[in-house]
């Protein structure tokens, strides 16, 4: 008798787990986020860093852009500019600032969370991932010379200018 109510413990156990397991199965796809990892070159085109373009779930994109090799004391302008990579680097899509490096050969790295760009003095516009790599636009990372000029260390294509 004992062992029969065992069996019907063990039975019920049984059915109950599999009843539960079932049930906080989460049976909806999960979203893959997409990145694009592109090659910063210097005049020479020799690669000198990176950027990349990382989707986030709130429709909003990651930009991190990194050189290198840096020189100590130095101050990195990293920017985005509409446009081609050969034109004139006047029109800002969004600039990720400026960081002073610290030592010298040690890569430098700045980052930001994109949510809309300035289309003009007095008005945004949302900026997604989608928006970012079909933007004709290209990132630049620029220090100023000794006469005071923005010189370029790195340039990437990015958007519709990939191609290019």
């Amino acid at each position: 008798m004992f062992v029969k109510h065992i069996w019907k413990g063990i039975a019920a156990m049984a059915i109950i787990g599999t009843t539960l397991a079932s049930c906080t199965k989460d049976d909806t796809p999960k979203k893959v986020y997409r990145y694009q990892n592109i090659n910063l070159v210097d005049k020479d085109n020799v690669t000198n860093g990176y950027l990349t373009i990382a989707e986030i779930t709130d429709s909003t994109f990651d930009v991190y852009m990194q050189i290198n090799k840096s020189q100590m004391d130095v101050k990195y302008n990293f920017t985005f500019f509409r446009g081609a990579i050969t034109a004139a680097p006047t029109d800002t899509l969004f600039s990720l600032g400026s960081i002073i490096s610290q030592t010298t050969g040690t890569p430098v790295l700045a980052n930001m969370r994109i949510k809309e760009v300035k289309v003009d003095a007095t008005t945004t516009r949302k900026f997604n991932y989608d928006s970012a790599i079909a933007v004709n636009a290209f990132g630049r990372v620029s220090i100023l010379g000794s006469q005071g000029q923005d010189s370029a260390v790195a340039t990437a294509n990015i958007g519709s200018n990939m191609t290019k």
